[in-house]
């Protein structure tokens, strides 16, 4: 199989599944870590979303991953595609033995990182600005994306709730900016969840951890469970703090929300 173009030239990323409903490219690594990197809706609607993190999932060319494209934008609500994804990861985690599996995404990607691992043994889950739902009768209130949600055929998943797990550890993180409120006050207290806010941040949460140099050790420490340390950094070198439930307090579903 022939290369396909990455974010790193001198990584190896190859075609591992080519359909209409999934695209997944493959890199092969050292480790026995194996990582599940989901792609957002892209930039532009007409084409296919691309490759997304390649440096940083890979940490360098080191560990296994399978970078998952959901190229009808469906937030995984197509028609057998869990099932699909689940069925490549699993014989792709016995190729490479694989140990651990971790999964990373930004918006769209990043719920269907914190989604998957109701389906998959994740250790941790990383969701960087995810979505906590698109189902027109909970996250209404939110018009952004709103093209591509329509479009859904089936909205089997209602939201995040039912397929949180407490084998997963989930690390969350958002932006303080009012734009992000209808997802991210949706997010509830779970006790293997650890919500992350980022002042002066909106939906572009990797570009501001790139910004203060630490995106890449987030990512890592969050793989590696590193709760605390991943709180003291940010704060550190961002202002962030841990989601406090009175200042970002849950949302009811847009049909209870007071206008």
């Amino acid at each position: 199989m022939n290369a396909t173009p990455a974010a790193s030239q001198d990584l190896l990323i190859t075609p591992h599944v080519t359909q209409d409903d999934l695209i997944i490219h493959a890199h092969r690594g050292a480790s026995d870590r194996l990582v599940l990197c989901f792609t957002g809706i892209g930039v532009e609607p007409d084409q296919v979303p691309g490759i997304e993190f390649a440096r940083t999932a890979t940490a360098n060319g080191r560990d296994n991953v399978l970078f998952i494209i959901d190229p009808k934008r469906t937030w995984l609500n197509g028609s057998e595609l869990i099932e699909q994804i689940v069925e490549h990861v699993s014989l792709f985690a016995r190729e490479v033995d694989a140990q651990e599996i971790v999964t990373l995404g930004h918006s769209m990607g990043g719920y269907s990182a914190l989604l998957i691992a109701k389906f998959l043994p994740i250790k941790s889950a990383v969701g960087l600005a995810p979505q906590f739902s698109v189902h027109p009768e909970v996250a209404d209130d939110d018009p952004r994306w709103r093209d591509y949600r329509d479009r859904i055929a089936d909205h089997r998943i209602r939201d995040l709730s039912d397929y949180l797990t407490e084998e997963t550890t989930y690390h969350v993180f958002h932006g303080s900016h009012g734009r992000e409120r209808p997802q991210r006050d949706r997010f509830p207290k779970f006790p293997s969840l650890y919500h992350m806010i980022m002042p002066k941040t909106v939906h572009n949460v990797p570009q501001r951890m790139k910004r203060f140099g630490i995106m890449d050790q987030i990512i890592q420490l969050s793989f590696d469970n590193r709760v605390k340390q991943v709180r003291l950094l940010m704060a550190e070198k961002m202002g962030a703090v841990r989601r406090d439930m009175n200042k970002y307090p849950a949302l009811a579903p847009s049909s209870e929300v007071s206008s």
